[in-house]
């Protein structure tokens, strides 16, 4: 079996609830989406996503480096495939774009190798769950009172067990009223999780820490930049609350001199941003030799399948408004039910795109901006 062609499309979706972080709003996402074929009539689908923009330089990184350099290898080999890609594209960065540009190829690989199989991609990938809690996760940090008590009751309804709030208001005491309100709300016996999106200092961050600690937060996420390791291990050891982060980590090497450090408690990776399913496992493995669990950032209909393969998955996220079921582009949703997800049980990775819908939101010229039909 070889590689026969790679078709590489970027589509622009403008945001029907915008995400926001606690520097800015993000008001659409960009999605570059691959289809390889075989000679054996065997494809497989792969995908990227931007927050705002940078969807043009992953397509180009796809279009230009790694479709010529592609065509002919076998895709079941995809250790070999993805290390090929990885020196192609190094001199470039080590991170960001060129990561997200391995993980458009490494998804798609590993959708052609479960197929081939016969079997859901988490069942070749390890198989050691059928299912997974997921977390509904809230993105705006500016939402309290009323409408923040409303969205948490509208996640209880729909059977969530854990919820997670933005954290990282100027004024401490708002982010302080605003928990309470939703641990009063939720009870003891539903995980809260708080997200700081990388807001503060270190002090600052064992500051606030210590201000929320009494509501029993399963987890603070992100409370200071992304790569201070030194900063996360001070955190770590004086907030008194466990520390999540790794969703703005990119390689195995970071990760590991984390875990090292002693920096975390929940290990975050996002299987796109990490290069895909072949670095990914990695760094769950990395985990797991440290007793740490996984928790992946974001992308939760590929997300399930590595998370379901692996003895240290722990929950995974459903962004509101981010996942592509909300979105609309799927011709076959996959939804939270009860507060657990399945992986589907189609061999492959199950992502199946309505074609009809996705052509709203191509870009093949000039950039356009189309809001997703609510599903």
């Amino acid at each position: 079996m070889r590689i026969s062609g790679i078709d590489t499309r970027l589509y622009r979706i403008l945001l029907a609830i915008q995400i926001e972080d606690s520097n800015q709003r993000i008001p659409h996402r960009e999605f570059v989406i691959s289809t390889v074929t075989t000679d054996a009539g065997i494809s497989g689908t792969g995908l990227a996503y931007t927050f705002g923009q940078g969807g043009s330089a992953v397509r180009e990184l796809v279009d230009g480096s790694l479709t010529p350099l592609l065509l002919g290898y076998d895709p079941m080999d995809a250790e070999r495939i993805w290390m090929r890609c990885w020196r192609e594209l190094e001199p470039l960065g080590s991170a960001g774009l060129t990561r997200l540009a391995l993980a458009v190829i490494d998804t798609a690989l590993w959708d052609i190798l479960a197929k081939r199989a016969g079997v859901p991609l988490y069942r070749l990938l390890g198989g050691f769950r059928d299912q997974i809690p997921a977390y509904a996760s809230g993105i705006l940090k500016d939402l309290d009172g009323e409408p923040l008590l409303k969205q948490m009751r509208d996640f209880l309804e729909r059977g969530y067990r854990a919820v997670k709030i933005r954290v990282g208001r100027d004024n401490a005491e708002e982010d302080v009223a605003r928990v309470a309100s939703v641990r009063r709300l939720i009870g003891p016996r539903v995980q809260l999780m708080l997200d700081a999106v990388q807001k503060w200092t270190a002090g600052e961050a064992v500051q606030r820490a210590k201000m929320l600690r009494r509501f029993n937060p399963f987890w603070l996420e992100e409370p200071i930049p992304a790569d201070d390791r030194t900063g996360h291990v001070h955190v770590r050891r004086a907030a008194g609350v466990p520390l999540a982060a790794g969703e703005n980590l990119y390689t195995r090497n970071q990760f590991s001199d984390f875990l090292r450090a002693g920096a975390l408690d929940i290990v975050q990776p996002d299987i796109l941003r990490v290069g895909g399913f072949t670095e990914w496992m990695k760094i769950a493995k990395l985990a797991e030799c440290f007793n740490l669990p996984v928790a992946p950032h974001f992308v939760m209909e590929l997300s399930v399948h590595a998370l379901c393969a692996v003895p240290n998955g722990l929950i995974l996220e459903d962004l509101q408004g981010g996942s592509l079921t909300e979105l609309g582009i799927l011709a076959e949703p996959i939804r939270v039910v009860n507060g657990e997800i399945a992986p589907p049980a189609r061999p492959g990775h199950g992502i199946v795109f309505d074609p009809a819908a996705l052509a709203r939101y191509e870009v093949t010229g000039q950039a356009t901006h189309v809001t997703p039909t609510p599903t």
